[in-house]
């Protein structure tokens, strides 16, 4: 149940961080400044695809 709580919080994290970047895509950033908003972008992916697979899957395990 844990795993299905943090994943829906990464869903809406990831999520978060995706539309915003979508909305504030005019501007083009040069140098390190456009490597860390590339690098927000990519966390922003990760975060939402990892815990949409936990949100789906549970992460359940088998206690014996």
């Amino acid at each position: 149940m844990r795993n299905r709580i943090f994943g829906g919080i990464g869903v809406v994290w990831g999520g978060a961080i995706l539309i915003y970047a979508l909305f504030t895509s005019g501007s083009q950033a040069q140098g390190a400044y456009g490597a860390g908003q590339m690098g927000g972008v990519i966390f922003g992916v990760v975060l939402f695809g990892v815990g949409l697979y936990y949100l789906v899957k549970g992460g359940s395990t088998k206690k014996e």
